[in-house]
């Protein structure tokens, strides 16, 4: 078939088919995840850093301790570390006898310090345990919660009458008709998790199990 039969709409696009396809093709991919810049950044230990399995110590439970190379300072060396012909046990040795703050100094134990030395003091509210409730006091805090649990809920019968969450749960627990409100509340959020998160509540719940047991 020849091409100048062709209509020239038809003629235009057989020759941008024809360039586009001879244009070289580059392409790059970066790490776009937070899953594939963890995998480029992970770098496996040093040898020092891994026990030797072919020797009996260490063993693999134990942990090895490779800090960085440093030049050592004789002001941070224990007294218990120094060798018995090392002039330093002399020379701490007598600053023991003549004065115990310089000896502090050279061991690295800070001197006592005053009370103008210290950050200033922390104030914040501190909760104060409160003795106040009657019987009566009771009384009235079960007809509320039995009355409207919802209005009169625990922190709100702790505000009236001065005292502790936990007394108002033991003194005027809730009737079992608002629990039961409470529980089918908490079923109604739960069906509309979707699976990932159902999941990962599952997950907790296993991972608060076996930290219980001391598995983790």
């Amino acid at each position: 078939m020849d091409v100048r039969t062709l209509s020239r709409p038809a003629t235009q696009l057989l020759k941008t088919t024809r360039q586009t396809t001879l244009l070289p093709l580059t392409t790059s991919r970066g790490h776009k995840t937070t899953a594939r810049t963890k995998r480029a950044l992970k770098i496996a230990p040093h040898d020092s850093f891994l026990p030797n399995r072919s020797q009996p110590f260490p063993a693999a439970d134990h942990i090895i301790y490779n800090p960085p190379a440093s030049e050592a300072s004789p002001e941070h060396t224990p007294f218990i570390f120094l060798p018995p012909n090392d002039p330093r046990r002399e020379a701490i040795q007598r600053m023991r006898l003549s004065s115990p703050e310089a000896l502090g100094s050279v061991a690295g134990a800070s001197p006592p310090e005053s009370d103008a030395d210290l950050p200033p003091a922390m104030s914040y509210p501190r909760r104060r345990a409160h003795y106040n409730l009657t019987e009566d006091d009771m009384a009235e805090m079960r007809r509320l919660r039995n009355e409207d649990p919802l209005t009169w809920s625990t922190n709100a019968l702790s505000k009236k009458f001065n005292c502790s969450p936990i007394i108002v749960s033991i003194a005027a627990p809730a009737p079992a008709e608002h629990k039961k409100w409470l529980e089918d509340k908490a079923e109604r959020r739960r069906e509309r998790w979707g699976p990932i998160k159902t999941q990962a509540r599952e997950d907790r719940g296993r991972r608060a199990e076996m930290l219980y047991r001391g598995e983790i």
